[in-house]
């Protein structure tokens, strides 16, 4: 047989061949994708994620890195698991039991638990189909877009030698009130913005201070505040996070007045960038039923002495006329700082403990509020209670070898402060009125 004799034969064998494989293919099932024992990615890992940790955990906010996706968290995996087991992650400083707060970021255990057994199976990926559907974060704003969004006209250079306070002054151009439930502070240059301040100017005086470029402003806005309803909206440090207030309550934020953003700078190199910071504002719908006040339970008049690794600093205030509730509190301390407690004690002797920090964290910082507002009648004693450590063996002291620290506006020097939002049970303050005046003394 000839070699072209013997291709003629092969070829109908060959279709044959091909048209059994094909009615095979027909009828045998698709191949189902590998089943992975255990959490995934998709499925179970990436939903805890959403829940609590994507808020900082996508580009362009404060964490280091991005949850949002598997192949940018796969590199991370044995990271997560150790700082979530060891309940680094996510950041919540109050301590379990003083203070009921909302919505608290802390992971329960089966979150925990899923986590370490997934990275312990290999991380896997999982099927792309049980994907939920993504948070989207494009507007870069945690709350979604805010109603006004406000910021220095043009970048600021801050200086490279020392601190700055800054202020710029903005028009709201409100032609009626409106209230407030929520701000979200976006520093500009997070390296080297300390914290910010949003002041209300009632009065048009910050306008005269700044000429375009704002106006140093240190110690605070530079202004006189006489309407205590219409203070402030809030602020920022490091590690705070927006949270809305409930509907019924909200900050006043009068007609034709202006925001005044009071920003502190600390360089940490010679060539800081400009800033630009911006505040989105959130307005309720409706009118609340209460305007909230913010109290600061502070003490000034302290001097942290060399090598003491447990210097303890007081204060505190008593209510002596208005029944009021609290509803978020938000210490403060700079880089000494180890462990801050406020406590309610009322006049019958009762205490109720507010807040205790045990491991303050100057980069994480947050505005606390409550899941029920707490009662504080008249008679009713607020005791703050902190500790700093200006010994060698604090890795966040400014100075080797130690220095005595003071209370200063500078990150190097010290605060003892926790703000406190109330409202008032039964009475409204005139705008006239100081803190003093309306019974805090």
């Amino acid at each position: 047989m000839t070699k072209r004799m013997k291709f003629l034969a092969f070829v109908p064998a060959l279709a044959i061949l091909s048209v059994a494989a094909a009615r095979h293919r027909a009828v045998a099932p698709p191949v189902a994708a590998p089943q992975v024992a255990g959490p995934t990615y998709d499925k179970e890992v990436v939903r805890i994620f959403q829940q609590n940790c994507q808020t900082c955990h996508h580009p362009g906010d404060i964490a280091p890195f991005s949850l949002m996706t598997y192949a940018e968290t796969k590199p991370h995996a044995f990271e997560i698991k150790a700082n979530t087991s060891a309940r680094i992650m996510p950041p919540w400083k109050p301590v379990t039991g003083c203070g009921q707060f909302n919505t608290p970021r802390v992971l329960s255990a089966d979150d925990i638990a899923t986590i370490a057994k997934w990275v312990e199976n290999g991380a896997p990926e999982g099927n792309y189909s049980d994907l939920p559907q993504p948070i989207d974060f494009s507007s870069g704003w945690t709350l979604g877009e805010p109603d006004l969004v406000l910021g220095n006209s043009k970048p600021f250079q801050p200086p490279s030698n020392r601190d700055e306070y800054r202020c710029f002054s903005m028009p709201t151009n409100l032609t009626s009130d409106r209230y407030v439930s929520a701000i979200d502070i976006h520093p500009g240059d997070r390296a080297t913005v300390h914290h910010v301040i949003a002041f209300i100017d009632t009065t048009g005086e910050s306008a005269k201070l700044d000429s375009g470029d704002g106006y140093t402003c240190f110690g605070g806005p530079g202004f006189s505040i006489t309407n205590l309803t219409s203070s402030t909206l809030g602020g920022w440090a490091p590690g705070t996070r927006p949270d809305k207030l409930p509907d019924n309550v909200g900050f006043l934020l009068p007609a034709g007045s202006r925001i005044v953003l009071q920003v502190h700078y600390h360089p940490h190199d010679d060539h800081p960038k400009l800033d630009q910071t911006s505040v989105g504002i959130y307005y309720e719908k409706e009118k609340p039923a209460q305007t909230m006040l913010v109290l600061p339970l502070i003490n000034q008049d302290f001097t942290i002495p060399p090598n003491d690794p447990n210097y303890k600093v007081t204060a505190g205030f008593t209510n002596t006329l208005f029944n009021v509730h609290v509803w978020f509190i938000a210490p403060h301390m700079h880089l000494l700082g180890k462990r801050m407690s406020v406590d309610a004690t009322s006049s019958g002797g009762a205490s109720n403990c507010l807040i205790n920090i045990s491991d303050w964290d100057f980069n994480w910082q947050g505005m606390y509020r409550y899941k029920d507002p707490v009662a504080i009648p008249v008679g009713t004693r607020l005791s703050l209670n902190a500790f700093y450590d200006n010994s060698e063996d604090n890795p966040r002291n400014p100075n080797f070898p130690p220095k005595a620290v003071s209370w200063g506006e500078a990150t190097t020097d010290e605060m003892c402060i926790a703000f406190i939002g109330v409202t008032l049970d039964t009475a409204n303050p005139t705008s006239t009125r100081t803190v003093s005046d309306i019974g805090f003394k």
